[in-house]
Parts: C-alpha cells; structure tokens; sequence
C-alpha cells in the first residue's frame, strides 16, 4: 500500500490492540476484492413498465355547463374597467398632443410612442377580428345560396353578433358623430364601443383626437349605421337602426319588429 494511513491506524487503535489485526483491516478497507469495497457496485433491475393509459380532453362534458353569475358579473366589471381606463388615457394623450401643438405647430405629432404609453387600442390590432366577423356574417345571412332572398336575410340581421363589425355612423342625432367608422370591440346594450383608425392623411387639419384614433362609445338610440358585406365580386350593403337594437343578440332573435314603428328612427 503507497497510502500514508496513520490516522486511520490511529483511529483502529483505540478499538483494537492487536498491530496485526489493524493492518488486515486496512488492507481488506481499501482493496478492490476485500470485503469492504471503495465503491458501490449497482446490477440494473427490470423496470416494471406500467401502460398508462393517454388522456384525452373530453371538451363534451361541458356543453351544459353555464357561466356563473358570478363569471359574468366579473366580466362586465373588466369591461367598463377598460373602457374607463382607456378614455381616461387617451384624454391625457390628447392634453399631450395638444401642448405639442402648441409649441411646435409645423412638426409632426409623435402619436405613435403615446399610444404605446398609453396601451390605447389600434385599428390594426382589430382587423383580424373584422375578417373573422366578415365571414361569419357571410355563412349567417347567406350560407351557401348562390341567389338569395333578402326578404329571408333581413330577419336574421336581429339576431347577428356584431362584435368584430365594420359600422359606419350613417345618420345620428349627433352630428359630429356623422361619418365615423371603426370596428365593434363591444356590443353593448345601449352603444356601440368601437375602435377607430387614426387618420393621417386629410385636406383639413388633422385634431389631435383624429390622429390618435383610439376608443370611441357610439350610442345606438338615434344612430343609423350602415355596413357592407362582400359576396364574392358583388357587394351587398345593410343599414340597422341602433334603437332597435338596444338588446342583446341572444333577447333580438325572439323579438319581432314592427315596421310601422318609426317614431325612434332619428
């Protein structure tokens, strides 16, 4: 052995007296085929391998389950949560632009990086939704009729989701309400929350509330809006009467209007 072992000598000592005993205990402790190897030897076991069986997500199961009141409550709450947050800043953003203007009338506004700060909604953002909605609107009011009747369409625009539409504000009680177009983020009961393009090319000069777009709440009593929806080359244009639409889609496929009411048009 070229090991110095005089500490474990020592330490054999005190439990045995015998020299001729310790260094047997020293010569078997670190021989590779003594009793006492250095190392542990390991012989590889069979695993058992138990067949688990794959899980699968059983979406069925919940067809009969409603949201709870509580869900929804909660979700209305998000909601005008957002929409108050999001007016507010975009009043702040406009107060921005503003002083901008003020101190640099001939330089650009820098929109861009306030929409940012701001998290205030961008058209863009929207349009997936709007092609998501242009075909849904397609399956709905025509399916796959090459020469449909509109006398058939017509009943079937009360019971459509307008969440993701393209509106334009055709006649309003508000005249400066006139002419605005965005896509639906909100169908609510009484107005329309919408989502407008920021305008940047325009003969007059551009506000500041115009080249930011941003969040807009259209209210439907008096409003007249108007969309279009393309049916291959042709295009087939729809005009609805926001006050008879102060409903929801799920309460408007059940109600029956009538055409001689026109008293709420405008």
């Amino acid at each position: 052995m070229n090991r110095d072992l005089t500490l474990e000598r020592l330490l054999l000592s005190r439990s045995y007296t015998s020299e001729a005993q310790i260094t047997q205990l020293l010569e078997s402790r670190y021989s590779i085929t003594g009793g006492q190897r250095p190392f542990l030897p390991l012989t590889p076991a069979e695993a058992v391998s138990e067949e688990k069986e794959e899980k699968t997500l059983d979406f069925t199961k919940n067809l009969d389950v409603k949201p709870s009141a509580t869900r929804k409550s909660n979700a209305r709450k998000n909601m005008r949560i957002y929409i108050k947050t999001t007016q507010a800043n975009q009043k702040k953003a406009i107060k921005r632009l503003q002083a901008f203007q003020r101190k640099h009338p001939e330089a650009p506004m820098k929109v861009n990086s306030l929409l940012k700060q701001y998290s205030i909604p961008r058209y863009i953002e929207y349009e997936p939704l709007n092609q998501l909605w242009n075909q849904y609107i397609l399956d709905l009011l025509f399916g796959e009729q090459r020469n449909p009747n509109l006398n058939m369409v017509l009943p079937k625009l009360s019971s459509a989701d307008y969440n993701g539409s393209h509106l334009t504000v055709l006649e309003c009680r508000n005249p400066h309400l006139v002419g605005m177009a965005g896509i639906v983020l909100y169908d609510a009961q009484h107005s329309f929350i919408m989502v407008i393009p920021q305008v940047t090319e325009s003969e007059t000069t551009i506000s500041p509330s115009e080249a930011l777009g941003g969040l807009r709440i259209i209210p439907k009593k008096g409003t007249m809006f108007g969309f279009d929806v393309a049916m291959g080359d042709d295009i087939v244009g729809f005009t609805i009467l926001g006050s008879r639409f102060e409903l929801r889609a799920v309460d408007r496929s059940g109600k029956k209007f009538k055409s001689h009411d026109v008293e709420d048009i405008l």
